[in-house]
Order: C-alpha cells, then structure tokens, then sequence
C-alpha cells in the first residue's frame, strides 16, 4: 500500500566526459534530490526513472559519490556584478567518489534494483538499425542530448554498418560535442547492466500473433535476453496493461543490484570466461560461438571484406533459413559480439572490436595498452613480470608472438557457426604473409585511414617485434 508519494522532475545536467562525449547523467540533481528526500524521512522507496536514451551506469555510480561536494557547490554560487552566478562554472565540475561512507549517497539510500524494459514488438527493429541518437526521425523515437546533427569520423575509430559494403561510414563517429550514440549500442548497454528485465506490450504480440506463434517469439526473445545477461530476471507480463505483474514482488525490495556483479554481468563476458566452449542446447535458436586465434594475425582487407550480414534478422528468423549461407551474410543473426583483434599492420597494439546489432565499432583500445610482447623485455617493469607469468600460467602466452592473439565472442539467432569460424579463419594470414613479417606495416589500411602504421611497434628503447 502507497500511503505517501511525491514526484520530483529535475532538469538534466550536461556533463562533458573525458573522450568528447556529451553524458545527459542528472547526477547532481540526482545527489541533491535523494539525499534531501531521505533526510525527510517520509518515503520508503525511490524510483527514478531515466529517459530512454539514459545510461544505467552514470545512475548507478552515483550512488557512490560524495553528497557534501554538491551541497558546498551550491554554496559558492553567488552572484557577480552582472547578476550571473558564479556557481554556474561548478556544474562542470567533476563529480567524485566519497572517500568516507558517511558522505556517500549510499549512505542515505541504498540503490535496490535496475530494471530494463524492452519492447517485444519492435527488438529485431531496434537491433537491426544503424541509425543514432544524432539521426532525426531515429527508431527510438528520441534524439541524444545534442539533438540531430552530423558528423566527421575520427581517424583512429572505424564504425561500419552492415549496409556499408565493408567501407568506412563517413559522419557516424561523433565529433566533440555531438550525441550520436548508435541506438541499437544504448539498448544493449541497458540490456546487459539490468537487474531485471521486463518484456512490454507481449499482450499486443500474442494478439497480433496469434497465441502460438506469439508464444514461440516470446520464448525466443526471452532466451536471447537470457543469453545477453544470464544473471538478470526476466520477466514476460501476458495481460493487457501489466496486469499479471506484481511490483511488490518482482521490482521493490529485491536487492538484487551489485555493482561490481552488474559490471560484469553481459554475456559476451560470461563466455570469454570459459576456458573451453562446448556447444550447448540452442533453446529456440539462440546460440554463441567463440573464435581463438594466436598463431597468427588478421589481414586487414579480408577481415575488412567479411564482415557483413550483421543486423540481418529477417532472413536469420525465417523459416527457411538455410545454412549455404552466400558471402555477403556471414554474420547475420549476430546480436552482440565482442572482443580484441590481432591486425597485422596494427601488430603492437591490441584492437577493440564489438558489434550491436548492425553497428560495428573497431578502434584501438581505450588505454592504448599495447600487447606486453611489443614492449622489450629490459623496459617491463614488476608489473609486467606478473603479467608475463600470469599470461604463462593461463596457456596465453607463445613463444613466437606472446600475447598477441585475437579473441572474438558472437551471441546471435540461428548463427551458422562453422561458416563464422570458416571465414574468420580465412581472413588471418597465410603462411607466406606470416613469414614476412616486414611486409605486415605496408598491408592496406581500411578501418584507421592510413594510421595503423602508427601502432606497428612501439619506438625505441621500449618497442620490440
């Protein structure tokens, strides 16, 4: 029973983060609004609900940072002679994490649980766009915090879609400023950090459907949210207007929320954790395949010219899909895939690869961490030593190449996973282009514009082949 409630609507603050991104995060208000309701006293639960195209993380990690730094920012906001507050730089101040539990919002609130809803009639839609936030009319219905715009493309990202014909996209990686964060991205990103997970509008397929076929769709979009965060609760309301759903039950008072287990919560993560994949039952076509490969590294150009078919559900779902799949869709079915590559003309530097839907997204690592094979043994410092021995210990270290190794995890509908593996095997060097190692940096680059020249190997002292 609800005795008291109180609906507080705050405006969202703009924060600029460190790579260029614009972050609509509402943390400021946020902190200064839980902690005054908690000091009230009057409420038992909060529920805050974020706009659709909100980040769960930013919300979460709130609750970690230091309530009395916004309360003394607010304090400095004082007028100048022209009338404009002072204060008003402060909001570009950097939130941080309270060193003293007594000052952290969660001491004032506990965060319980995070729910994601996601719509069942439109999934495949969503998952198959390439469209962004920046794109007007996108398929989410919302534009990102920057509105429609466009943009250049960064010369160290690469971002594909599975309509380009393998070539770059020009304007779909985000200059300073711009919120072209791919929908598709944002729906996954809220998918994989949930706690649970509730299935709308499944009155609307089933009638649409058919109680049957509806059925089957059901179990398989549920399956395939099982398999993109097995630790989240799915839940799947069949009556008109959530009439089966008890919130008392199922969303309050869970405390299933755990930050460090949300984090790494995605399924992509629970099966590079597998030391070995085994097949498993693909209940209702839902399947994931991993692909190892460290004895060699990719050609730029035929990985360039494989990557096709992701987005591709239609054919994926049909009935009669075949498994003589054609060159242009050797990915189709594909969700979410995730991992590092090893490209030969990039052979110092580990690259990030992941795909939502059918926007993919290849650029180097977030730390420009390069592999420890490419930093001289007499620059490796304790840390590395570690590392090395960690590396030997786990089977992931060769004496010809080290660390370097490509390491991909693919979660999808239907995958036709023998051809994945085929292709993906065929675009890795031959032996003759293995044997010449100094022809690797003079490989055409289609994914950087002529930079990856730049991460071949580090200069010296520190770099080494």
């Amino acid at each position: 029973e609800i005795r008291n409630s109180k609906v507080v609507q705050e405006d969202a603050e703009m924060v600029e983060m460190h790579n260029g991104c614009i972050c609509c995060t509402l943390r400021g208000d946020l902190l200064k609004t839980v902690k005054s309701l908690s000091v009230e006293g009057q409420f038992d639960y909060l529920v805050i609900e974020s706009t659709g195209i909100g980040e769960p993380l930013p919300v979460a990690q709130t609750f970690t940072m230091d309530v009395d730094q916004v309360d003394n920012d607010n304090d400095d906001d004082e007028e100048d002679e022209s009338g404009v507050s002072a204060g008003i730089s402060n909001k570009k101040r950097k939130l941080e994490v309270a060193t003293d539990d007594k000052v952290s919002l969660s001491h004032f609130a506990t965060l319980d649980t995070l729910v994601t809803v996601v719509d069942s009639l439109n999934i495949y839609d969503v998952l198959g766009s390439i469209e962004t936030l920046a794109d007007e009319n996108n398929i989410s219905g919302m534009l990102g915090n920057t509105g429609a715009a466009s943009a250049e493309a960064d010369e160290d990202v690469c971002v594909l879609n599975s309509e380009s014909d393998g070539e770059q996209d020009e304007g779909n990686e985000a200059e300073a400023g711009v919120d072209d964060r791919p929908v598709s991205q944002l729906w996954l990103d809220q998918i994989e950090f949930a706690n649970v997970i509730v299935v709308s509008k499944a009155s609307i397929l089933l009638k649409n459907e058919g109680k049957e076929n509806g059925g089957k769709k059901l179990a398989e979009i549920e399956a395939l949210l099982e398999k993109l965060n097995p630790k989240a609760k799915i839940i799947v309301p069949r009556e008109d207007k959530y009439g089966d759903l008890d919130v008392s039950k199922t969303l309050i008072n869970t405390g299933l929320f755990d930050m460090e287990e949300a984090s790494a919560s995605a399924g992509w993560q629970e099966e590079l954790k597998k030391e070995d994949h085994n097949p498993e039952t693909e209940e209702y076509s839902i399947s994931s395949t991993v692909f190892h490969a460290n004895e060699r590294p990719f050609h730029p150009d035929r990985l360039n010219e494989i990557l096709n078919g992701f987005g591709d559900y239609g054919s994926a779902l049909s009935p009669n899909n075949s498994t003589t799949d054609g060159e242009d869709d050797v990915f189709r079915g594909v969700v979410r895939s995730k991992g590092q590559l090893w490209l030969a003309n990039t052979n110092a530097y580990p690259i990030d690869f992941h795909s939502a839907g059918a926007h993919i997204d290849i650029r180097m690592n977030e730390e420009e961490m390069p592999f420890l094979a490419a930093i001289s043994r007499s620059e490796w410092e304790k840390e590395e030593e570690e590392t090395y021995k960690t590396l030997v210990n786990g089977g992931k270290w060769s004496d010809d190449y080290g660390d370097r190794r490509s390491e991909l995890v693919f979660i999808g509908v239907r995958l036709n996973k023998a051809r994945i593996h085929e292709k993906l095997t065929s675009a890795l060097l031959t032996d003759d282009e293995t044997a010449n190692m100094a022809g690797w940096k003079k490989l055409n680059d289609p994914f950087f514009g002529g930079t990856a020249e730049n991460h071949f190997e580090l200069p010296p002292p520190y770099g080494c082949r």
